[in-house]
């Protein structure tokens, strides 16, 4: 749709014999055309301030963006259109303000003038507002493979078994988002409980949606063993490293040191019989990666290598961002680094969730993996995109 040109329309009023009552007629008309238009593309400033626009370093940012026949910030997705819907509007406030003297023949042309300003200029905030959104830094990756490993830390047994109870959380929350989810190490104790468990997940979003679970997962409860009642606290750690392609990562053979050894644990005859477990040493990063999950050596050399490939990923990312944050002086840092990102406290019901200060009851519910941990996933997402733009106003702000 073209957009509205006040000009024009209130050029006919100077140009032909109409009446103000036929002007203010058309002029209505245009006005919900106008509004329709604008408002479609400001669609994701909910929860932004308008205030930020009377930030000298934010309003000096927008108007030299406005001004530029051409910049880099306008290859990105849906700049370009929304820096010349603002050009256009711009114009038509200029000529709104050209018809401030007609208001004064006629009252009622004057307040439907007023109105058609005020039309446009919250328009023209929501457009400003929206530009800046599309403007925030994007430090999503877009990756549906996942590699979500979760080890016992502090805590003993205890630690163990909820080790246990944040795997099968984990891997059901992959079914109900409709994600391929496959195991590929368990590494269980006799006593019940796992030490370290890593799943192999692919699906839409997989890893925008998980990249907040890495941390660390706190657990306070009376242990079954426990005879006097007393509350223990353990951990749990969860990392989540996105699963790049051969292309993405490339691993020379001699880069490698490949051992093979007897597994351990349960198993069966099988144990101690053959070869099947892996030790990798990547000698350039000195990441080192082991696999004894099938008794296929093959198939453990295989998902050894999956292994090595996503640590050595994870890291290239984490650099990559460190260095991005340092050029536009941002704080370096994740949640993937935060410790005590969650508790789990069963005797009042109740998951905190440090990040978003924030406590949920219903333990057993979240810990099914479906709606409810559907929920602070997402708002953890909303939470991390805040942030982002956030120190984005902060880094424009001081260019002033």
């Amino acid at each position: 749709m073209k957009f509205f040109n006040s000009r024009y329309i209130f050029g006919l009023y100077n140009r032909t014999l109409w009446s103000i009552k036929n002007v203010r007629s058309s002029f209505s008309c245009h006005q919900f055309l106008v509004c329709h238009s604008y408002s479609s593309l400001a669609t994701t400033t909910k929860g932004i301030s308008s205030e930020l626009l009377n930030n000298s370093g934010v309003r000096s940012f927008l108007n030299k963006l406005i001004s530029e026949d051409y910049s880099e910030s306008m290859s990105k997705p849906n700049v370009f259109a929304l820096v010349s819907a603002i050009r256009s509007l711009k114009v038509d406030l200029q000529s709104l303000d050209e018809f401030e003297i007609e208001k004064e023949k006629d009252e009622e042309f004057g307040e439907q003038l007023q109105k058609e300003k005020k039309s446009h200029e919250e328009q023209l905030t929501l457009l400003e507002l929206e530009l800046l959104n599309s403007l925030v830094p994007n430090e999503n990756f877009d990756c549906e493979d996942v590699m979500l490993e979760i080890t016992a830390g502090v805590g003993g047994q205890e630690a163990m078994i909820f080790t246990q109870e944040l795997f099968e959380m984990y891997n059901s929350f992959a079914h109900y988002k409709g994600w391929k989810s496959e195991v590929a190490d368990y590494c269980h104790t006799e006593m019940g409980g796992i030490r370290h468990a890593c799943l192999m997940l692919s699906g839409t979003d997989c890893y925008s949606l998980l990249q907040h679970e890495g941390g660390v997962h706190r657990v306070q409860r009376v242990p079954k063993t426990e005879k006097s009642g007393r509350i223990h606290t353990s951990t749990v750690t969860v990392a989540i490293l996105p699963q790049p392609t051969e292309l993405d990562v490339v691993i020379n053979d001699r880069d490698l040191v490949i051992e093979t050894k007897r597994a351990s644990g349960a198993g069966g005859q099988h144990v101690n019989k053959t070869d099947s477990a892996i030790r990798m040493h990547h000698k350039p990063t000195g990441v080192i990666v082991e696999c004894q999950t099938d008794r296929s050596q093959i198939k453990n050399r295989k998902i050894a290598l999956q292994k090595l490939r996503a640590i050595i990923y994870k890291k290239q990312l984490e650099q990559q961002q460190s260095l991005t944050r340092s050029a536009r002086k941002q704080q370096v840092g994740s949640s993937a680094r935060s410790e005590k990102i969650r508790t789990y406290n069963f005797n009042q019901d109740r998951i905190t969730d440090h990040r978003l200060t924030k406590s949920f009851h219903n333990l057993v519910g979240f810990l099914e993996g479906r709606e409810y941990l559907d929920k602070v996933v997402i708002e953890l997402q909303e939470r991390a995109k805040q942030i982002l733009f956030n120190e984005f106003i902060e880094s424009i702000s001081g260019q002033n």
